[in-house]
C-alpha cells in the first residue's frame, strides 16, 4: 500500500496547493463544497445510514444547507454553533461508552450536518480574509504540526493513554509534544509576522485552543467509527481511506480558529 499511499498524498497536496493559490474565491468556495460533499457521503455512514439512496441524499442535504448559508450570507453566524457543538463531543467522548444520547441515528446525522456546514463557512470566511494564504497555511501547519508531534512524542513517550476506550493508540505524551511543536512554530511565526500585526500571547493561545480542538474532531471520528465497526470512513483515497479520515481534525479546528481569528479582529 505505499505506492497508492505516496501518490495520493502527492495528488492531495497539490490540489491543495492549487486551490489555496490558483482558485478565485468563487471557485475556492465551490471546490471546498465538493469535499464537504463527500465528507458527507461517508459521514452518513458514521451515522447508521447504509443504503447508497440515504448516504447520497444526506451529502446532497449538506451541500443544500451550503447553498442557502451563501445565498443568505450566515457563513460567519453559523459558526458561532461550532463551540456549543465540540463541547457536546467533548462530553460524549469523556463519558464514553456510558453516555448513549449520540447513538441515536437523529443525532448523528445533526452532528454531521452541523460540523460539516461550520466546516465549510470557516473556509469560506478565512478566504475571504486579506491574508487568506498566511492564515490557511497557519490553520493547516497548526494540525499537520500537531499531529507528527503527537506521532513521534507519543511513539517515544507514550505511557498515558488519552482516551483508551475511543483511540487506544492516543497518548497525552503525544498530545503534549504536539502542543511543543505547535507553540514552537507559533512562535517563530509570530517573530516574522508577516503582517505586522500579530501579537504573540494572542496568536499562542488561539493556537492552543484550535491543536485541542482538532484532538477532540479525531476522537470524535473515531468513536463513531469504533460504534459502526469501521476502521476507515471509506476507501476513497487510496491508501488513505476516506475524506474524513484526513479532514477530521480540520472540522473541529476550523471553525473555532477562524472563530478566534475573527475575535481579535484579524479576518
Amino acid at each position: 500500500m505505499l505506492l497508492p499511499r505516496v501518490l495520493s498524498a502527492i495528488v492531495m497536496a497539490l490540489l491543495f496547493i492549487y486551490a489555496v493559490f490558483v482558485l478565485e474565491a468563487s471557485g475556492f468556495q465551490f471546490a471546498m463544497g465538493v469535499v464537504v460533499l463527500l465528507a458527507g457521503w461517508e459521514w452518513a455512514r458514521l451515522s447508521g445510514i447504509t443504503r447508497q439512496q440515504g448516504r447520497i441524499a444526506f451529502a446532497g442535504l449538506v451541500g443544500t444547507l451550503c447553498y442557502g448559508i451563501a445565498i443568505f450570507d450566515l457563513q460567519r453566524a453559523i459558526l458561532w454553533v461550532a463551540p456549543v457543538l465540540w463541547l457536546i463531543a467533548l462530553f460524549w467522548v469523556i463519558n464514553y461508552p456510558t453516555e448513549k444520547g449520540w447513538q441515536s441515528r437523529f443525532s448523528r446525522i445533526l452532528f454531521g450536518l452541523l460540523v460539516l456546514v461550520t466546516t465549510w463557512s470557516a473556509l469560506v470566511v478565512l478566504r475571504d480574509s486579506n491574508e487568506f494564504v498566511v492564515w490557511v497555511l497557519l490553520l493547516m501547519g497548526l494540525i499537520w504540526g500537531a499531529d507528527s508531534g503527537a506521532y513521534f512524542s507519543g511513539k517515544a513517550f507514550g505511557r498515558r493513554k488519552l482516551a483508551p476506550k475511543v483511540s487506544p493508540g492516543k497518548s497525552w505524551e503525544g498530545v503534549i509534544g504536539g502542543l511543543i511543536v505547535t507553540q514552537v512554530g507559533v512562535a517563530l511565526f509570530a517573530f516574522f509576522d508577516p503582517t505586522g500585526v500579530i501579537s504573540w500571547p494572542l496568536l499562542s493561545l488561539t493556537a492552543l485552543v484550535t491543536v485541542m480542538t482538532s484532538v477532540l474532531g479525531d476522537l470524535t471520528e473515531s468513536l463513531f467509527k469504533r460504534h459502526e465497526s469501521l476502521k476507515d470512513s471509506s476507501q476513497l483515497i487510496p491508501g488513505h481511506g476516506g475524506v474524513m479520515d484526513r479532514v477530521d481534525s480540520l472540522t473541529s479546528a476550523a471553525p473555532i480558529y477562524v472563530l478566534l481569528l475573527s475575535f481579535v479582529g484579524w479576518v
